[in-house]
Parts: structure tokens; sequence; C-alpha cells
């Protein structure tokens, strides 16, 4: 939905291209106000969240209802049942352990310091790849970088948000599959490579190059939106501890939106000022990213939330096993937990597949898949799958990615 507010924005602006005076701007700007409208008619018929009802409410009665509502089935349903248990369990843990701000700089026995450096830095290393040069600074970059019309730079940028809007549902597919550290590093890697070979193509100039150069935008924006858009809004809320989860995640989203406003910033006179060098500079920051995620970033895919938990509390004879299979250079530079996340997904898919094996034949052949995410209830992780597909487990090293 926010990729599809930007290209709506972007064919709007080129739309009242062709209607020169104050309408020109003034309509994109006062088009905003249809989506408040829609707020303000649409939010006094929402019920408040069955989690909100069973946490402020005597009586998780209401929030059945809603509950029942939302998954269209009546509220004896198991399903219903299982999910109202997992609520008031999450509730009732954040009522006891309920963390401060303060928490979030202090150890606190799991790690909370660590876990929170690494939601925040998710987070700001998503706008240090450059995408925002990208998407809000496209038909700029094509007018002055590449030396195309104003009406011609409008146009290739509202196909530019197309393009971006129709890569990003490829992400629906691979984020579980691939995991979310592997799709950061090697997205990263790739955005490195395509801004490297934009700079190129910009200093060079001319026809050819100019091509190229639209070319490697479109490159750019896919590979961000497969590795880069929807993890860095995932991993925050499966790394912290469910007791800090709600305020890490949100300075986690503040980190986002203050490296946005630095990055929208700089651009304008980096474009002014140092032209082709500044796709040097992002190219460079995606190859830092790439290297701190490689070495800090654990694996949060197909893990509960308490699994995760385990990851950061000693265990001495977890780690002596994996020391014995790790080569030295993995032991130089990887965080102890980068290892331990790989055998616990591992364990994790494994047990996934037995179960559904195991379901396969009480069911009279009927088959499973590993879940398409790791589906989390109002801070309680569950594994769901469905009976349509084919069980695929891909096993790892633990030296290797």
């Amino acid at each position: 939905m926010l990729l599809f507010g930007l290209m709506l924005a972007y064919w709007i602006n080129y739309a009242f291209y062709f209607h020169p005076g104050q309408v020109q701007w003034r309509f994109p700007l006062l088009f905003q106000i249809v989506f408040a409208l829609y707020i303000l008619v649409l939010t006094p018929f929402l019920p408040d969240t069955p989690r909100w009802l069973m946490w402020h409410d005597p009586t998780p009665e209401r929030g059945m209802v809603v509950l029942s509502r939302l998954r269209n089935r009546s509220i004896d349903d198991p399903i219903v049942q299982k999910e109202k248990q997992e609520i008031l369990r999450a509730v009732q843990l954040e009522a006891e352990e309920e963390g401060t701000w303060m928490d979030l700089l202090w150890d606190g026995g799991c790690a909370c310091r660590n876990r929170f450096f690494l939601a925040v830095g998710a987070q700001f290393m998503q706008q240090t790849s450059g995408i925002n040069i990208v998407s809000y600074y496209a038909p700029t970059l094509f007018q002055e970088n590449l030396g195309m019309s104003q009406e011609r730079a409008l146009f290739v940028g509202g196909f530019l948000q197309v393009w971006y809007l129709v890569v990003s549902f490829i992400t629906w597919y691979i984020i579980d599959v691939v995991g979310r550290r592997r799709l950061m590093i090697s997205m990263a890697l790739a955005m490195c490579v395509v801004l490297a070979c934009e700079a190129i193509t910009v200093a060079i100039g001319g026809e050819s190059a100019g091509i190229a150069a639209v070319f490697f935008v479109f490159i750019f924006e896919g590979c961000f939106s497969w590795g880069w858009m929807t993890s860095t809004w995932v991993y925050p809320a499966e790394i912290l501890p469910l007791k800090l989860r709600a305020k890490g995640s949100a300075l986690a989203a503040a980190a986002d939106y203050l490296g946005n406003f630095i990055v929208v910033e700089i651009t304008p006179p980096a474009l002014k000022n140092i032209g082709y060098k500044k796709y040097i500079i992002f190219a460079i920051f995606n190859l830092i990213a790439a290297g701190i995620v490689y070495c800090f970033y654990p694996e949060t895919a197909y893990l509960s939330l308490e699994a995760v938990d385990l990851l950061f509390v000693p265990d001495p004879d977890r780690d002596n096993e994996i020391n014995e299979k790790k080569t030295f250079y993995h032991r130089l530079l990887q965080s102890h937990v980068v290892p331990r996340a790989r055998m616990a997904v591992n364990e994790a898919k494994a047990e996934l597949r037995i179960t559904l094996s195991e379901r396969e034949h009480t069911e009279g052949g009927a088959t499973g898949h590993l879940p398409s995410s790791t589906q989390a209830s109002d801070g309680i992780a569950s594994h769901k799958s469905r009976d349509s597909e084919k069980v695929t487990v891909w096993h790892d090293d633990i030296g290797g990615e």
C-alpha cells in the first residue's frame, strides 16, 4: 500500500504537468485530504483490537467477539480459543514483566541492549542504502544526470514506481524461503554493484550510457524491495524481547525516519555538487551494511519469540558444539549468536518437516509445506501451515551461509 501511494503520487504529478499554473502544485497537495477523510469516516466503525480489549476489559468476552469475527469462525472454534489463550498469555507476561525505556540500554539477562541496537541498526541501514535518492528524486536524477526533459523524466519516474510496486510482491514468497539475513546481505551487495554501475554510466554520459543508467535504477529498486524494504520492518519485532517489543520497535521506526530525513536533506546539494560520486558513497554504505549484517545479525525466520530469546542466553554446551564446526574465519568475524541462530533455524525446519510428515500419514496422504512466515499472535509466535504444497527444507552448514 505504501508503494501504491508512491506510484499514485508520481502519476498525479505527471498528469498535472500538462496543466500549468497553481493547480499544478495545489491539487497534488490537496488530494491527500481524500485519504484523511477516508480515515475519519472509517475509524468510528472499527472495533478495538482483541488484544487491546483483553488487556483493558475485566473479562475477555468482547475481545473474543472481535476475534471470532476477524477469523470468520464461531467463538467456540478451537482455532479461536487457542488464539485467545495465546493473547491472554502474552498480556499476562507483559503485565508481569513490562519493560521501561531505560531497559533498552541494559542487558536485562537477555541481551536487551544488543537486540535493541540490532533493531535500530537494521532500520537505519535501510535508509543508508540510498533508496530515497531514487524514490523521492527519480525525476530529478533523470533530468539533471541523464539530460531528460522534465516531461520525460516524470513519465519514466511513474513507470519506475509501477515496477517498484510489482516486484514487491515477490518478497511475499522469498522472505521466509531465503530468510531475512540472506536477503539483506545479498541484496545489499547487489545494490552496491548496481550503484557502482550507475556511477560509471552517469559519469560516461551519452545516450547509450543514459539508457543503461535508467536500467540500473530499475534494478536497484528491485533489489531494495526484495532485500530491505520488508525485512527491516519485520526484523525489529522478531529480534526484540517481548517486554520491550513495542518500545524498541517504535524507536527503530524513528531511526528509519531519521535516516530518511538525512538522506532526503543531503540529496539535492549532492546532486548539484558531486554528481555521479554520490552513487559511490551509497555503494560503500551498502557494502558496509552487508558486512555488519553478516557479522552481527542472526536469522529469525521460523523461530518463535521464545526461541529468539534463547539465542541470547548463555549455553556453553551448544557453543562448544558450534565452535567445533566453525572455521577460524567465522569465529573471528561472526557474533556467537549468528551460528546459534543458524542451528536453531535448521532444527525448527527439521522439526516442522517431521510434524508435517506425521500429519501426512494421519490424514491419509495430505501434504503440508513450510509456513510462509513465523506467524505472531499479539506477541506469541506460532507456526501455521497449509496442506496444499510440498515440504521443502534447506540444510545449512554451521560455518556457511
